[in-house]
């Protein structure tokens, strides 16, 4: 059996992680506390991730340098600032590669990073989408759990707002791929009456395999997603893949196997969400790391995927989409 011959990762939280007083660039030093590292993504052949601008809103963000205050704009145009610069420092130190031009794809490079705003509120007016775009953002979903100034969000239900909206315009004007992850239902069937563009969802499970939480996509949407040529990533988070039990490789497996089935093989990819707020130990054994990544190849082999379906879920998927969406 081929192995993939490299894998990308749909969601990694890497500022987010480094600002948390993490060194990316050293080895893990607890395996079960955290996973996440350059060396572990070198020796899983991860080669490109979205890489997220992660900003939270509420209590839990509050004097946390990825926190704001939501009611000011400021200072989540300030706490996302302060991820794009590390992104940025970390590309003049040879480390990585913003990925800005789908030529930035194929460069040599220790990791190509497309970055993701996971969130946009530190989008203060649609008159930012050019600055953000111009520093290298190309994905960008509206809201985190909480909601944001533009969308109701998965824990905070609601639809776009006016801004939102009028935000959605100005990411379509410069091509920003949409990301549907966290959106609330009401906020997802809006974007999808107001933009005619891709939408992907980086780190969505399936509704249907594990609780009706709007974190996870129903059936219909993942048709939808498909049907405007977007991709759906695994999350492995243990709890978004099984209900009330410990979650098993079987059971991202099985995700992967509903998506297909609605949305084609060719729609399947990984958005891992590794030690995005939960340890390795919370995410089914024999996937806990980058470098077991494998595993997951291992299990749609067995059931019967080619090895141009497989190399397509490791990273042909996301590969193939960005080209084609927010590339120049």
């Amino acid at each position: 059996m081929l192995r993939p011959t490299r894998w990308c990762d749909g969601h990694l939280d890497l500022a987010y992680l480094a600002l948390h007083g993490h060194d990316l660039l050293a080895e893990v030093a607890d395996p079960a506390v955290r996973c996440v590292s350059l060396p572990a993504l070198a020796r899983g052949r991860v080669t490109t991730v979205l890489g997220t601008i992660f900003t939270e809103r509420g209590a839990e963000g509050q004097g946390t340098p990825w926190g704001y205050d939501a009611n000011d704009a400021e200072s989540a145009f300030a706490a996302g600032v302060r991820q794009l610069e590390w992104y940025e420092a970390m590309e003049r130190g040879g480390h990585l590669r913003i990925v800005r031009t789908a030529a930035d794809l194929d460069a040599n490079a220790p990791l190509r990073v497309v970055l993701l705003m996971e969130g946009a509120d530190p989008i203060r007016s649609p008159e930012d989408v050019s600055w953000w775009h111009a520093r290298g953002v190309r994905v960008v979903g509206l809201t985190w759990a909480l909601g944001s100034r533009h969308a109701g969000g998965n824990a905070a239900h609601g639809g776009l707002t006016a801004l939102g909206r009028e935000t959605v315009a100005a990411l379509d004007e410069h091509r920003v791929l949409h990301d549907a992850s966290h959106l609330a239902d009401a906020a997802l069937d809006d974007l999808m009456a107001c933009s005619p563009r891709t939408v992907v969802a980086s780190h969505s499970n399936c509704r249907a395999l594990a609780d009706e939480r709007q974190r996870h996509l129903r059936d219909d949407q993942i048709a939808a997603i498909a049907a405007r040529g977007g991709v759906i990533g695994l999350n492995l988070y243990g709890s978004f893949l099984a209900h009330g039990r410990e979650a098993t490789l079987g059971d991202a497996l099985a995700h992967v196997k509903h998506v297909a089935s609605i949305a084609g093989r060719d729609r399947c990819c990984l958005g891992s969400d590794l030690d995005g707020g939960f340890t390795p130990m919370q995410v089914p054994a024999g996937v806990r790391a980058p470098d077991q990544f494998d595993a997951l190849d291992a299990g749609l082999a067995d059931a019967g995927w080619t090895d141009s379906e497989r190399e397509s879920f490791a990273w042909h998927a996301w590969d193939r989409t960005l080209r084609s969406t927010c590339l120049a």
